[in-house]
């Protein structure tokens, strides 16, 4: 405040052990941060998150406007449940809803994907939806044909949408998406089909949720089966016909095209921990990516990329140290993050990595 009077900025605070930043949004709301532990880097990213969140629930005219403080604040409630969960995603320890990196939208990859995308199609189509998709565990595993219409942003905000839902067999939502209509609400129905299983769709005001409800079924209710198989993917994340080197320990691929990401650590579903816990691998390539990796993605830093009016592309990089060993390679829009053993040498890394990102680009199971 004592900057801002004077016409001064002040962007952030170092302290000890972490960052705290802060923001101001719209000239009407400031957000402050506060980081440790290797997330100093995303924090700037985890505000403009949390800025989405509000806008997405109470829309942004009446984030700027805020003429009755009071009732912003009372409607800004509904938001709660959303941001803990995106808060609470971000520490490694909660092994099951953890986010990797905030850029993309975790994913896992089916064979399944394809055939449930026709499902989606048809099922927003019978209730007069555009939009829809499939999570399970958090994760988006296929969408309408559509679907890419909406800003990556979007998309993740309707991911936390659903995975808020606490359980709730059938809710629906007015949302306002801060891309494509921040003044207009839309209406998002989400429905539980299985167990960690959700169907989000942007809808109209028609047909009434008693309807939809009898929809569901009649789009779903055959499809089960195939869900089912789906699902027997997580926590692995990838095709059995996928096969990796015992040597490596985790894996984050990401689709930068599409805005997509697919992280694991259970790479070898019968083969016994190797002392290092899934906790650490998590933590080990989110600070890899964030840090280092995040370099072979320059279109995700438009603006320095400018700034700094240089044509040096790199292609791949690496960490080593004297407990794992982390390699990172762009091949077109797949950029792969591998963690392997520290025993793995060098050489060995690139051409280990290189053979996943063929084996992922040639797989007629994997669908983006």
């Amino acid at each position: 405040m004592f900057t801002k009077c004077h016409n001064l900025q002040m962007i952030n605070t170092l302290v000890d052990n972490g960052t705290i930043l802060w923001k101001e949004y719209c000239k009407s709301v400031t957000l402050i941060g506060i980081a440790t532990g290797g997330l100093e880097c995303d924090l700037e990213l985890l505000l403009s998150c949390i800025h989405d969140v509000m806008v997405f629930c109470i829309g942004k005219k009446e984030l700027e406007n805020l003429k009755n403080l009071d009732q912003i604040k009372r409607d800004l409630r509904q938001c709660y449940p959303i941001l803990d969960h995106l808060l609470e995603s971000l520490d490694p320890n909660n092994v099951p809803r953890s986010t990797i990196v905030l850029d993309f939208i975790q994913s896992f990859l089916c064979p399944q994907a394809q055939q449930l995308q026709q499902v989606l199609d048809n099922y927003a189509q019978s209730v007069t939806g555009r939009w829809a998709c499939l999570t399970i565990h958090g994760h988006l595993v296929a969408t309408s044909s559509d679907f890419c219409e909406l800003d990556p942003r979007e998309t993740r905000l309707l991911l936390l949408l659903a995975a808020a839902q606490d359980g709730a067999p059938l809710r629906d939502t007015l949302v306002y998406l801060p891309q494509m209509s921040p003044n207009v609400a839309f209406r998002a129905v989400t429905c539980k089909l299985l167990a960690d299983v959700y169907v989000l769709v942007i809808c109209g005001a028609t047909p009434a949720l008693s309807q939809i409800d009898e929809l569901v079924l009649q789009c779903w209710e055959g499809y089960a089966q195939i869900i089912k198989e789906a699902k027997l993917v997580y926590p692995r994340n990838f095709p059995l016909s996928v096969t990796f080197d015992s040597a490596l320990l985790g894996l984050l691929v990401i689709n930068v095209c599409k805005r997509r990401c697919v992280f694991s650590r259970h790479l070898h579903p019968n083969q016994k921990s190797r002392g290092m816990s899934g906790v650490h691998r998590i933590d080990i390539l989110r600070t890899f990516y964030v840090t280092t990796a995040k370099d072979l993605a320059p279109e995700l830093k438009i603006v320095e990329a400018e700034e700094n009016d240089t044509d040096v592309v790199v292609s791949e990089t690496y960490w080593c140290s004297e407990y794992h060993k982390c390699h990172a390679q762009r091949s077109g829009s797949l950029l792969c993050c591998a963690l392997y053993a520290p025993t793995v040498p060098t050489h060995t890394m690139r051409l280990l990595t290189n053979q996943i990102i063929l084996d992922l680009s040639t797989n007629k199971e994997i669908y983006w």
